[in-house]
């Protein structure tokens, strides 16, 4: 086994390199083990690992102009003799493999393929606690990734629901904010339903703590949006309706204005409202809807 200074020798050899290595100098991986079999914890901590990464990949504005990398239960590994570290979610920016990664079958994130440490990795605590504020606070700080998170939906490890720490030095401090400057992201804690479940979710967030929205998000919102436009046109051709009825038809055409006000085709009611001046009776009126 490894012993940690070599593992930190090593993981420094690397980082003096830049991880600048050319495809035949890349190390043979064909005996690591680069994933398993291990079930996840529970739904909501998989809904919340989906929620943290798929925001990313949904039409939503992160503000993330560079290529990267958001996943959930994939494995990081430094060099080949590391055994590996599997956090819920990590967050990798400025990456350098690019589309190739995939092509040469990259099943895990192999330090040296893509040219650095994530920038951030969260762990979500589940029932049963799994030494996140012990030996991962060791473990991650050994691969030099900036931020590592706590979140503790069920306070498995106490009353604080999130903790933050930033790498200072070889070790982790605690960071009283949840704001990565140098990812200009922050996470915050969001009180609302996901997939129809209500709770305090753990979400992404700009500088002022707005919530990135997932796609869903913006797709209501945007029809939302069409829907107020669309009634506000409604109302103003059916005002036009009115008016022309009353100066065609007098009171006679305004009681024809309730059955023309549940008409929801936009278009047809912009027909009724053009047509009114030149129809010249009640029953030819109705031959329009």
């Amino acid at each position: 086994m490894v012993s940690i200074q070599q593992s930190a020798i090593n993981l420094e050899v690397i980082m003096s390199e830049n991880f600048a290595l050319l495809p035949h100098e890349y190390p043979d991986t064909s005996k690591m083990i680069l994933e398993d079999d291990t079930p996840l914890d529970s739904f909501i901590n998989e809904k919340q690992q989906r929620l943290l990464t798929t925001v990313f990949y949904s039409g939503a504005e992160t503000g993330i102009n560079v290529p990267f990398l958001v996943a959930a239960n994939v494995g990081l590994f430094p060099h080949v003799r590391h055994k590996g570290i599997v956090p819920d979610v990590f967050l990798s920016l400025n990456i350098t493999g690019s589309e190739e990664w995939w092509e040469r079958n990259v099943r895990s994130y192999l330090f040296w393929e893509f040219g650095k440490s994530p920038d951030v990795v969260i762990e979500i605590v589940s029932p049963t606690s799994g030494n996140e504020l012990d030996s991962k606070l060791t473990d991650y700080a050994e691969l030099r990734i900036p931020y590592y998170v706590v979140y503790d939906p069920l306070r498995k490890l106490g009353a604080t629901l999130l903790r933050v720490f930033q790498l200072q030095g070889s070790s982790y401090i605690p960071k009283n904010d949840a704001w990565f400057p140098d990812v200009n992201l922050g996470l915050t804690l969001w009180n609302g339903s996901f997939e129809n479940i209500n709770a305090t979710w753990l979400r992404w967030c700009d500088v002022d703590g707005n919530v990135i929205k997932t796609g869903d998000e913006l797709a209501v919102e945007k029809n939302a949006e069409i829907s107020q436009k669309n009634a506000q046109i409604k109302q103003a051709l059916l005002l036009a309706v009115e008016m022309g009825l009353k100066l065609r038809f007098g009171d006679a055409g305004i009681e024809m204005l309730s059955d023309i006000s549940v008409i929801n085709d936009l278009k047809l009611l912009e027909a009724i409202a053009s047509q009114i001046p030149n129809i010249t009776s009640i029953d030819e009126l109705r031959k329009l809807f």
